[in-house]
């Protein structure tokens, strides 16, 4: 019987997410609730985008969460993310806050969470070594070059010999130059200039062979996202790195955007194309995408255009590798799943609802759009429109035929339950009862 409830459950929701009222939060509460007693029937993004071609889905992590049981809930979701990220629990003031004393407590709780293998062994992206922000006061004063250097070498060493074998990747550089394309006045450039970045890269390989090794910024998507020439800069200082015997294996896209700003598909695919000129690989490492200004409450056409944006972006990760016919850009991983713990309201309080789910743990449009478009790339389909219009009527991606299937779809693709009437019944009978639901709150009866 809970087999069968959840795989219907599977199937209703992202119909039920747009039918039912926002003025019924209860209800909303209830669909969430429910989501996290089934996580089986309803977790499916990371094992869709593998059979789609990428390595991963995955998403960010901070150490608060970890006690959340409902969030551990879906976190650990079979076949819903295949890769976690500390969000902070390896940058530098975390891990070295008083010079040579390293603690990796936190870091160890989050590599600890995807070792355990609840709901599959998980990857584990690393982030980050070398980074403008995040670090303490005794970094920030000024260096000669040699210091510079020993200081370096001693963090990163001591980070990368710590997790090693246990980092599919490392972010050993994070966002050193700005949305001019100038490199920002870091200690670590003020003392050293560039040659930072190739000494950070160059120790990095040197600690751990085996981790692929990442440049990692935000506004790299397209021109149109900076005020200066920050591509050709980036791709500029990658190649001196490179140049020098630095090891770099791959560019990570942040992809911190906003609903209505996201470049077109095509113009990501051609800059990621730009960078795979250079490195081995690309991913979508930060991918969250915004309401700017939000509008409260929301409604069904802001969730419609974030759903598409969403598409735009995941789907130019899925385009680049059908044009290199192998797998280039490897994975994607949002910045946290949820808008409850979403970094955009605390340092952008105009701003928010930038996850793939809400603050209830309800998914949204974005997660039935990406999980179709996975779907019908697995399925072999080249349609550029496929999975881009949400669950917003006609043109939705889950269409009649979609809901049928899931309703007759075993939890992880396995054996179905076979077209059991039952199940069909209840299905078109929940859909029915919320249709009434939402007709009846606008008639006011």
């Amino acid at each position: 019987m809970k087999l069968l409830t959840s795989t219907i459950f599977s199937a209703i929701q992202p119909f039920l997410s747009l039918l039912l009222p926002r003025s019924f939060p209860l209800l909303l509460v209830l669909l969430a609730f429910a989501s996290t007693l089934f996580p089986l029937a309803s977790a499916q993004l990371d094992k869709y985008a593998k059979l789609a071609g990428l390595s991963y889905f995955g998403t960010a992590v901070d150490n608060p969460r970890l006690y959340n049981e409902q969030y551990m809930s879906v976190l650990q979701g079979s076949g819903e993310f295949g890769s976690l990220t500390p969000i902070n629990a390896q940058k530098w003031k975390k891990t070295e806050e008083v010079q040579g004393v390293f603690t990796f407590a936190e870091a160890d709780a989050i590599a600890n969470t995807a070792k355990a293998g609840v709901g599959g062994m998980k990857t584990l992206r690393c982030h980050t070594m070398v980074w403008y922000k995040g670090l303490p006061s005794w970094v920030e004063t000024t260096y000669s070059r040699d210091d510079m250097e020993k200081i370096l070498a001693a963090h990163i060493q001591n980070l990368a010999q710590y997790f090693k074998g246990r980092c599919y990747a490392w972010d050993v550089v994070n966002e050193a130059i700005d949305e001019n394309g100038v490199f920002r006045q870091s200690p670590m450039y003020k003392a050293m200039g560039l040659d930072f970045i190739t000494f950070s890269f160059k120790t990095a390989a040197k600690a751990d062979p085996g981790a692929k090794l990442y440049y990692n910024d935000y506004a790299l998507e397209s021109p149109s996202l900076s005020t200066g020439p920050k591509i050709s800069i980036t791709l500029a200082m990658l190649r001196t790195v490179k140049a020098q015997g630095g090891t770099v294996h791959g560019v990570g896209f942040q992809s911190h955007l906003k609903v209505g700003l996201v470049p077109a598909r095509a113009e990501i695919v051609n800059t990621m194309q730009q960078f795979l000129e250079v490195v081995d690989e690309v991913a979508i490492t930060e991918l969250d995408i915004r309401h700017s200004p939000l509008k409260v409450p929301s409604t069904r056409e802001m969730w419609n255009a974030q759903a598409r944006d969403y598409g735009e972006v995941v789907g130019a990760c899925l385009d680049v590798n059908k044009g290199y016919g192998g797998r280039k850009c490897v994975g994607v991983t949002l910045w946290d799943f949820t808008d409850k713990y979403s970094w955009v309201p605390s340092e952008i309080p105009t701003e928010g609802e930038a996850c793939m789910w809400d603050n209830n743990y309800v998914k949204k449009p974005a997660y039935w759009t990406v999980l179709n478009m996975f779907k019908a790339y697995a399925a072999g389909a080249s349609s550029r429109r496929a999975g881009m219009d949400g669950v917003d009527g006609g043109n939705g991606t889950v269409s009649e035929l979609d809901l049928e299937a899931a309703a007759h779809r075993g939890p992880e693709g396995g054996p179905g339950l076979g077209r059991e009437q039952t199940t069909k019944t209840v299905v078109a009978t929940t859909l029915a009862t919320a249709r009434r639901v939402r007709s009846t709150a606008r008639t006011g009866a």
